[in-house]
């Protein structure tokens, strides 16, 4: 990894942010601000207002604006505290989790009242929390789930504590991306990810430059989304080469993303195996623990179907993404070692993929005989759903992968029609024609017991 480190110029969109807080809330210069050239553009104790952005806003400054300045009223360690111990009792999963994860040192709510934190980064949470209320949930509940992941793992105090505030401060980059980019409703093309992956470093280069924490709080928040099969991002770093903090967090972070869906638990035990080796079986086995100690039952409530692609044409899709790759990589056009590599690495990531569809039981929705339920919200239904979904996400990140590594003009030219049919997961019809082999999956008798392995198939 290099060694760069924040230039001091004022990211816009930071700004934006910061001014947008200072309408409601008093935010002060903690100091004289200057230019690179020592020209003073604020004196200390001035309060900022939106009139600074043309002062602020195309400048390189002496020192990080982030540095320079403090808000009155900022998140603070009693209002983290009393988030999650509300959070704790809100969500009966979330508690679970954390009763499941019991283990050597303070408990996870007694670790979030020990942590402090910088005018740099308060100001940061405070923008998030201003950003919304789920917002900041979300960035406390990563909190209390990186330090039980630690525990599950059987991590020292202090590498707990490293997870908890790696959880806290995991996506303080995401506020100097802009923000139509991280909208809710913006899908976002393969390209355009590039946007998005760099807010891990961001987030690192802000926590080990303007707080005093162990450079391995910074280094957690980096690989926050990598994974332990090498399939994440920013580095795809794998298995031990991510740190034990690290891993801590990524699971808290994918576990979190799911807590506030029905049937969370079920959901995030799904997620957490679908493909083996993305994550430590400690990790997992905190999910399977939470779940034991829920009730039979799911309350009848009805699993959510993102998009309208069916399973035959994800199958067919995986299937037909696996014969492009192959001949790409067969054809005349892949001449490069890297161009080679980078389509022998995606292919057999799809082929992993291919693996994970038939070892889910979605095979089992190909025979055309099947009596399986395709909509009734009991455990097949609802597997089906996730299992559908997580796999459309996993064949999206290697259409971002792709994209992202394609440096070249040729590049670019070569791996667009793969990168379009991972991309693909709409209802309309394939514009590759499929294998003209087709592939035979192994059909088989559905297990008495659901894919996670947690509750027994209904009726």
């Amino acid at each position: 990894m290099s060694e760069s480190t924040l230039n001091n110029a004022v990211n816009r969109h930071y700004l934006d942010k910061l001014l947008a807080l200072a309408e409601n809330m008093e935010v002060l210069a903690t100091e004289d601000i200057f230019d690179a050239h020592s020209k003073k553009l604020l004196a200390k104790g001035t309060r900022l207002l939106p009139e600074h952005r043309e002062i602020l806003g195309s400048q390189k400054l002496k020192k990080p604006l982030e540095a320079c300045v403090a808000l009155t009223g900022a998140v603070d360690t009693a209002l983290i505290v009393a988030t999650a111990a509300r959070l704790i009792n809100f969500s009966a999963p979330l508690g679970r989790i954390l009763r499941a994860s019991q283990g050597a040192g303070p408990s996870p709510l007694a670790m979030l009242a020990e942590m402090e934190f910088g005018n740099a980064t308060s100001t940061m949470l405070t923008i998030a929390k201003c950003d919304g209320v789920s917002a900041f949930e979300h960035t406390v509940t990563v909190a209390l789930l990186s330090i039980c992941m630690a525990k599950k793992l059987r991590l020292t105090e202090a590498d707990q504590m490293t997870a908890g505030l790696a959880g806290m401060l995991h996506d303080i980059g995401e506020l100097y991306v802009d923000p139509a980019y991280l909208a809710h409703d913006k899908r976002l093309q393969p390209h355009e990810w590039a946007h998005i992956v760099a807010h891990p470093r961001i987030g690192q280069m802000l926590v080990n430059e303007l707080e005093s924490f162990p450079l391995a709080v910074g280094r957690a928040v980096f690989e926050h989304h990598e994974r332990f099969d090498g399939s994440g991002y920013p580095r795809q770093r794998k298995g031990n080469n991510i740190s034990p903090a690290g891993q801590a967090v990524a699971a808290a972070e994918l576990i979190a993303g799911v807590l506030h869906k029905d049937r969370p638990l079920e959901r995030a035990e799904l997620a957490l195996k679908i493909m083996p080796g993305e994550f430590a079986h400690e990790l997992v086995s905190a999910i399977s623990s939470a779940l034991r100690m829920q009730e039979s039952g799911h309350g009848g409530a009805q699993p959510e179907f993102h998009g309208a692609e069916s399973v035959e044409r994800l199958f067919w899709r995986i299937a037909s993404a696996i014969e492009t790759g192959n001949n790409l990589l067969d054809g005349s056009t892949a001449k490069s070692p890297l161009t080679r590599e980078l389509l022998a690495q995606a292919i057999g990531r799809i082929e992993t993929i291919e693996r994970a569809f038939i070892s889910t039981g979605l095979d089992a929705y190909l025979d055309q005989g099947h009596e399986l339920p395709l909509c009734d919200g009991g455990t097949i239904a609802f597997e089906k759903a996730v299992a559908t979904r997580e796999i459309q996400w996993r064949l999206r990140d290697i259409a971002r992968d792709l994209a992202l590594h394609s440096a070249t003009p040729d590049q670019k030219s070569i791996f667009a029609p793969l990168i379009h049919l991972l991309d693909d997961d709409t209802d309309s019809p394939l514009k590759l024609t499929p294998p003209k082999a087709e592939p035979k999956p192994v059909l088989r008798a559905l297990a008495p017991t659901s894919f996670a392995g947690s509750q027994p198939y209904g009726a």
